[in-house]
């Protein structure tokens, strides 16, 4: 019998939290530096590469190291792989991290690879298309909750906080032999059933969401219907998202220019002065 006592979902909850925590401050002086030499409109760009660099940083330091995460070693757990008696090997780490960092956005480049693959396809009938792409369409819109499905299990059992943990079986342990706090975990056990009841709800909307977007297609299929996107924001040079108006009279995602506005006290075009009290957002902009 090992001395070594399974952690609980309380320990193992804080100490991802912590390591949230702590690549989140690592994005953010990885940003300060790249905008130095980059500037707002690469930030912008590449904001979700930036983030997962700085994630894969910070465990290159840690779990791939053999070291303790610092969320782990302040809540004094350690990681186990299947038998719970071994760390895990660097390839087991490096597969855990690399789906963890990656994982979702893989999935998604999959299914819309499989979408253009079957939309140019002249082997497949219309309908047979239009059947595909409503299920692969679902289906990449159910892959954000995927993560939630796994904190619902989490919640329940208190074995694996993340999906990409539970498909390479790296579990927890107390790094002090014989250390076992008693802590209630109904509260958990509720938690788990909320967050299902939540996450049915959000996957019963986004199931019946799909099929009325595919039908109002087909009725209007030589119609294009105008969006705020039409036209690409000045700072990530993408179409713009929730289109904004500054006081000044120019137009650019919400999201950028309030993040240009963190560091910037004027307006990125005509660089007139400007603050976020400045800058409203556009109901039905068209």
């Amino acid at each position: 019998m090992s001395a070594f006592n399974p952690s609980g979902p309380a320990e193992i909850l804080r100490a991802e939290q912590k390591d949230e925590e702590l690549y989140e401050r690592i994005n953010q002086q990885l940003c300060s530096f790249l905008l130095k030499f980059k500037g707002h409109v690469f930030i912008n760009k590449n904001k979700q590469n930036i983030f997962c660099t700085s994630q894969l940083l910070y465990y290159a330091l840690t779990t791939l190291s053999k070291l303790q995460t610092l969320g782990e070693e302040y809540t004094k757990i350690v990681q186990v792989g299947k038998t719970g008696k071994h760390v895990p090997g660097l390839v087991q780490s490096t597969g855990m991290i690399l789906a963890h960092v990656f994982g979702d956005r893989l999935i998604i480049l999959a299914l819309d690879r499989l979408i253009d693959n079957v939309q140019h396809s002249k082997s497949i009938t219309n309908q047979a298309k239009d059947k595909i792409i409503q299920v692969t369409t679902t289906v990449k819109s159910l892959v954000p909750l995927f993560q939630s499905l796994n904190r619902v299990l989490f919640y329940w059992n208190g074995s694996f906080y993340t999906w990409a943990k539970r498909f390479f079986l790296i579990k927890y342990i107390y790094a002090v032999p014989w250390y076992h706090p008693k802590r209630p975990l109904h509260v958990f056990k509720i938690l788990s059933v909320l967050t299902a009841i939540h996450l049915s709800v959000l996957m019963i909307m986004a199931v019946l969401k799909t099929p009325k977007l595919h039908k109002n297609e087909e009725k209007h299929p030589s119609q294009s219907i105008p969006s705020n996107s039409s036209s690409k924001c000045s700072l990530c040079l993408e179409p713009r998202q929730k289109t904004s108006l500054s006081f000044c009279g120019h137009l650019f995602c919400w999201s950028c220019i309030h993040e240009w506005l963190q560091t910037n006290d004027f307006c990125p075009i005509c660089r007139k002065a400007l603050n976020p009290r400045m800058v409203i957002p556009l109901q039905n902009f068209i």
